[in-house]
Protein backbone atom coordinates (compact mmCIF):
# COMPACT_ATOMS: atom_id res chain seq x y z
CA UNK A 1 0.00 0.00 0.00
CA UNK A 2 1.74 3.50 -0.88
CA UNK A 3 1.65 6.95 1.47
CA UNK A 4 -1.50 8.22 -0.73
CA UNK A 5 -3.94 5.05 0.16
CA UNK A 6 -2.08 4.60 3.29
CA UNK A 7 -3.86 8.39 3.93
CA UNK A 8 -6.92 7.70 2.49
CA UNK A 9 -7.70 4.76 4.77
CA UNK A 10 -6.60 7.04 7.69
CA UNK A 11 -8.55 9.95 7.21
CA UNK A 12 -11.62 8.05 6.79
CA UNK A 13 -11.56 7.32 10.15
CA UNK A 14 -11.26 11.14 11.25
CA UNK A 15 -6.98 10.83 11.21
CA UNK A 16 -5.81 14.34 9.78
CA UNK A 17 -2.66 12.37 8.48
CA UNK A 18 -1.13 15.46 7.39
CA UNK A 19 -0.96 17.28 11.04
CA UNK A 20 0.40 14.06 12.23
CA UNK A 21 3.50 13.67 9.82
CA UNK A 22 4.07 17.55 10.66
CA UNK A 23 4.37 16.51 14.32
CA UNK A 24 7.05 14.32 13.34
CA UNK A 25 8.58 16.45 11.47
CA UNK A 26 7.91 14.63 8.21
CA UNK A 27 8.86 11.59 8.87
CA UNK A 28 6.49 8.83 8.42
CA UNK A 29 8.50 5.78 8.83
CA UNK A 30 8.49 7.26 12.49
CA UNK A 31 5.27 8.81 12.15
CA UNK A 32 3.80 5.24 11.56
CA UNK A 33 6.29 3.58 13.89
CA UNK A 34 4.48 5.27 16.66
CA UNK A 35 1.10 4.58 15.20
CA UNK A 36 2.15 0.96 14.97
CA UNK A 37 2.85 1.37 18.64
CA UNK A 38 -0.65 2.85 19.71
CA UNK A 39 -2.32 -0.01 19.00
CA UNK A 40 -0.63 -1.68 22.09
CA UNK A 41 -1.60 1.76 24.40
CA UNK A 42 -3.42 0.55 27.56
CA UNK A 43 -5.53 2.91 28.01
CA UNK A 44 -8.84 2.34 25.89
CA UNK A 45 -8.68 -1.23 28.30
CA UNK A 46 -8.42 0.67 30.65
CA UNK A 47 -10.92 3.00 29.90
CA UNK A 48 -13.29 0.59 28.98
CA UNK A 49 -12.59 -1.67 32.14
CA UNK A 50 -13.04 1.33 35.03
CA UNK A 51 -16.73 2.48 33.12
CA UNK A 52 -17.32 -1.60 33.32
CA UNK A 53 -16.67 -1.03 37.08
CA UNK A 54 -18.24 1.80 38.09
CA UNK A 55 -15.27 3.80 39.04
CA UNK A 56 -16.08 7.16 37.33
CA UNK A 57 -12.70 8.36 38.94
CA UNK A 58 -10.56 6.04 37.34
CA UNK A 59 -12.49 5.65 33.51
CA UNK A 60 -11.95 9.71 33.37
CA UNK A 61 -8.27 9.65 34.28
CA UNK A 62 -7.94 6.37 31.22
CA UNK A 63 -10.06 8.39 29.15
CA UNK A 64 -7.77 11.67 29.71
CA UNK A 65 -4.59 10.03 28.82
CA UNK A 66 -6.35 8.11 25.61
CA UNK A 67 -7.29 11.41 25.04
CA UNK A 68 -3.94 12.86 25.10
CA UNK A 69 -2.53 9.85 22.83
CA UNK A 70 -5.14 10.22 20.10
CA UNK A 71 -4.24 14.01 20.30
CA UNK A 72 -0.57 13.72 19.58
CA UNK A 73 -0.89 11.53 16.84
CA UNK A 74 -3.59 13.45 15.58
CA UNK A 75 -6.46 10.80 15.54
CA UNK A 76 -8.86 13.64 15.75
CA UNK A 77 -12.20 11.97 15.78
CA UNK A 78 -11.02 9.62 18.69
CA UNK A 79 -9.79 12.93 20.05
CA UNK A 80 -13.00 14.71 19.93
CA UNK A 81 -14.85 11.69 21.25
CA UNK A 82 -12.64 10.94 24.41
CA UNK A 83 -12.94 14.56 25.19
CA UNK A 84 -16.34 14.41 25.07
CA UNK A 85 -16.54 12.09 27.49
CA UNK A 86 -13.74 13.79 29.92
CA UNK A 87 -15.80 16.72 29.90
CA UNK A 88 -19.15 14.56 31.02
CA UNK A 89 -17.12 12.47 33.69
CA UNK A 90 -15.69 15.62 35.18
CA UNK A 91 -18.73 17.47 35.10
CA UNK A 92 -20.28 13.96 37.45
CA UNK A 93 -22.79 13.27 34.10
CA UNK A 94 -25.10 10.24 35.56
CA UNK A 95 -23.53 7.18 33.77
CA UNK A 96 -26.67 6.84 31.83
CA UNK A 97 -25.26 9.58 30.30
CA UNK A 98 -21.80 8.86 29.79
CA UNK A 99 -23.24 5.54 28.48
CA UNK A 100 -23.39 6.59 24.51
CA UNK A 101 -20.07 8.67 24.50
CA UNK A 102 -18.58 5.74 26.06
CA UNK A 103 -19.88 3.72 23.20
CA UNK A 104 -18.64 6.53 20.85
CA UNK A 105 -15.14 6.24 22.05
CA UNK A 106 -15.11 2.06 21.74
CA UNK A 107 -16.24 2.51 17.91
CA UNK A 108 -13.78 4.98 17.03
CA UNK A 109 -10.83 3.07 18.89
CA UNK A 110 -11.62 0.08 16.78
CA UNK A 111 -12.23 1.90 13.80
CA UNK A 112 -8.47 3.69 14.05
CA UNK A 113 -7.18 0.46 15.17
CA UNK A 114 -8.66 -1.32 12.14
CA UNK A 115 -7.17 1.39 9.94
CA UNK A 116 -4.33 1.10 11.42
CA UNK A 117 -3.57 -2.29 11.32
CA UNK A 118 -4.60 -2.46 7.86
CA UNK A 119 -2.54 0.07 6.48
CA UNK A 120 1.32 0.86 8.32
CA UNK A 121 0.30 -2.67 10.22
Amino acid sequence: MDQLEIKQVLCDVGVDYNKGLERFMGNVALYHKFLLKFLDDGSYADFAQAFADGDMEKAGKCVHTLKGTAGNLSLMSLFKAADNTVKAIKQHKSRAEIEPLAQEVQRLYEENCTAIRNTVG
